[in-house]
């Protein structure tokens, strides 16, 4: 696929190059696509903006463009992305915030509840984190959000991987969310490392080498995931059903 951009009247039309001569035919995206593509967008911008504010060099920053920006605001980039991209952008914009040295403040709001856990790990638990509650008299009220979990979190991630073992559709990325569920029961009960969790078998290094393998993720991770093999598949079942059985969640 070929964008062509025409900058004096602002718009990007896009086509498929046949490799002959006749005219391409222009392709009209999805919404989907339309929003992945402005993200990127914004979020190519957003790189240069944090390498310019990086630059120590009173010369180079008269020049900068965004020397007077305060503020990035970015409101649920994921709304059209699949699990595993969506925890490939969480990751990748946290990373890219961390990066960031200067005086540079970002806002970001979410709906989605993996979209914010992901961030919230990646970024830490000292920035600052806030719910908004719509009142049923119409209006709204600010709550400091003081955990990782303001969706009933840990729930959510167990429904997600029983409704994967349920269709046979577990992937990689299924292991992240394991390994947040394990997270999340851990600090509940105390314990200081979710690998306290895990069975105390001969299998138990095997387990977190798989769970970690699988939990990390690199810059280009929408360009690995692999197909599970029968064992692998087989681990996250065992493991989710003896989280199950041994912590008596609700299996309604």
């Amino acid at each position: 696929m070929t964008p062509q951009f025409d900058l004096d009247n602002g718009y990007i039309t896009f086509s498929f190059q046949r490799g002959n001569d006749e005219e391409p035919e222009r392709v009209k995206l999805s919404k989907g696509e339309e929003s992945n593509f402005v993200w990127s967008i914004f979020y190519t911008l957003l790189e240069l903006v944090v390498d310019e504010r990086e630059v120590d060099d009173p010369d180079f920053v008269e020049e900068q463009k965004f020397a007077d920006l305060e503020y990035v605001f970015i409101d649920d980039p994921v709304s059209s992305l699949d699990e595993n991209h969506l925890i490939e952008v969480a990751s990748n914009l946290g990373t890219l915030i961390k990066s960031s040295n200067s005086d540079l403040k970002f806002i970001i709001t979410t709906h989605n509840p993996l979209f914010f856990n992901v961030l919230y790990n990646e970024l830490g638990c000292k920035q600052p984190k806030y719910q908004l509650e719509k009142l049923e008299d119409g209006t709204y009220e600010l709550h400091e959000q003081r955990s990782d979990s303001p969706f009933s979190y840990h729930l959510f991630l167990l429904n997600k991987l029983r409704e994967a073992i349920k269709t046979n559709s577990i992937q990689k990325f299924h292991f992240n969310l394991l390994r947040n569920l394990l997270e999340k029961t851990s600090t509940f009960l105390g314990y200081k490392d979710w690998k306290n969790l895990l069975p105390d078998v001969e299998e138990r290094q095997s387990y977190e080498k798989r769970i970690i393998d699988f939990s990390s993720h690199s810059k280009h991770a929408a360009d690995e995931v692999a197909a599970l093999n029968r064992q692998e598949k087989q681990m996250l079942i065992h493991l989710v059903n003896l989280l199950e059985e041994t912590y008596h969640f609700n299996k309604e």
